[in-house]
């Protein structure tokens, strides 16, 4: 059975389609981050750096053959317009270009034009070359060797990611399925279902291993329930005659006091089987049984169970009472319930010599606290694991055992706190899950055994 739950806890966790749609979403935004840092950067090159290299080699061959001939023309393309100012001659250069120290000014907003442009200037030979560097056409240019190729890049990838987000979702789409029937599936039905028709390789195989797996779970598990159900009865039965024969002898009249005392001794352990086997029939179930009786009065159950461990009581000097300070009604397995308190009052009377136990019921919890010996601090985190055993380490048993009733209580949502109080004694506090939960608190009652 535990290696059944810890394969439905690995199902639970390995959720596949959370997995592929997080890492789809987080490549989408990698690429659309990095074709924008590569659109940036490709625009800065060409603003910052291919720009200003072709200005200056277009400088330097002008340079060059005016040297060689005074009448070699400026510039004048699409991309490019020159203006030349000599000592003896001053070209219609723009005002807002024309007293600018020489060097390259990335954008100059020149009277004439939309935008502002790149522009150039150069001193030689006591003239000075301007260099103006259409704007529309580096625009142009981005567009040309940055956003096309940009996304055609796009394009490309994602068309890939596409195409293998396909190729891997059809391998993976059985192992989703295994893990939707695991995370479905329970002790009564485990079955996988999955065909592996169309399947090939390691799939194929995880599936098969699975299916095989889960067959003997099935296998084992029904044992173990025919096992459990053996045992109860086989053990219910014995404990039924001994505890008749115990009652017969309580009717002796001739029976002597200690012998009463045996007697009693004899009909509290029938008891204790009987509740023993009951907890475990219980905890052999992974699912709840049905409750039966959904509406289960918390206060009926302490007062019978009290009643039945009056001849306990009787035997110590110990005031028990019962303060019911909210009527409460909760949705939970009545003989689970009456297991726990049972356990929970047959301990406090058992390690209580003298002194008083006080039951309240208040909201959602239910309370015992008696003035017994208590438990050692070292102890405290480690009282509901197995044989561990909390107080009265010089007595015989310690009933069902707290870590049974722990088991009972995770089982059926009831949560079970024990502390030392201030003083002496102990307090034992068992609240109910909101949920299942039926309380009301319009009759309050005080009711002192």
């Amino acid at each position: 059975m535990t290696k059944q739950l810890n394969l439905l806890n690995i199902a639970h966790g390995f959720d596949l389609n959370n997995i592929f749609s997080k890492r789809w979403i987080l490549q989408t935004l990698f690429i659309v981050f990095a074709v924008l840092i590569s659109i940036i950067t490709i625009t800065w090159i060409l603003e910052k750096s291919l720009v200003k290299q072709a200005m200056e080699l277009e400088a330097d061959a002008f340079i060059s053959h005016y040297q060689q001939d005074k009448n070699f023309p400026l510039p004048r393309t699409r991309n490019l317009i020159g203006y030349l100012t000599t000592p003896d001659s001053t070209a219609d250069t723009p005002a807002e270009i024309s007293n600018l120290e020489a060097g390259l000014y990335p954008k100059v907003m020149i009277s004439g034009r939309e935008k502002p442009v790149p522009v150039y200037i150069r001193d030689f030979d006591n003239n000075r070359l301007y260099l103006i560097f259409e704007g529309a056409n580096i625009d142009r240019l981005v567009g040309v060797f940055g956003l096309i190729p940009m996304s055609i890049l796009l394009i490309l990838i994602y068309t890939s990611s596409w195409i293998a987000y396909k190729l891997t979702w059809r391998a993976a789409s059985p192992v989703l399925k295994i893990a939707r029937n695991l995370r479905k599936s329970g002790p009564d039905s485990f079955a996988l279902k999955v065909s592996t028709k169309n399947l090939s390789g390691e799939t194929k195989e995880l599936a098969e291993a699975l299916d095989e797996y889960a067959k003997r779970i099935d296998v084992f598990v029904e044992r173990e329930r025919q096992f459990t159900a053996d045992v109860s009865h086989e053990l219910r039965t014995p404990m039924t005659i001994i505890d008749g024969a115990a009652q017969f002898l309580e009717t002796e009249s001739n029976i002597s006091d200690k012998g009463a005392d045996r007697v009693k001794m004899i009909r509290r352990a029938c008891s204790d089987v009987n509740d023993l086997t009951s907890a475990f029939f219980l905890m052999a179930r992974e699912q709840k049984p049905e409750l039966g009786n959904p509406d289960t009065n918390v206060t009926e159950i302490i007062e019978n169970e009290v009643i039945k461990l009056s001849s306990l009581i009787d035997t110590k000097n110990v005031d028990l009472s019962i303060n019911i300070q909210d009527e409460l009604i909760v949705n939970t397995h009545r003989k689970a319930l009456e297991i726990i308190i049972g356990n929970i009052l047959g301990n406090a009377i058992k390690y209580t010599e003298k002194g008083a136990i006080e039951i309240t019921v208040s909201g959602n919890q239910i309370m015992v606290s008696d003035t017994g010996i208590g438990i050692p601090n070292e102890l405290l985190p480690k009282l509901f694991e197995r044989h561990v055993r909390g107080r009265g380490l010089h007595q015989a048993g310690e009933g069902i055992g707290l870590a049974i009733v722990k088991r009972l209580c995770d089982q059926f949502d009831w949560h079970i706190s024990i502390k030392n109080k201030e003083i002496q004694g102990i307090l034992v506090t068992l609240t109910k899950n909101q949920d299942s939960l039926k309380a009301s608190s319009e009759d309050k009652q005080g009711l002192t055994k």
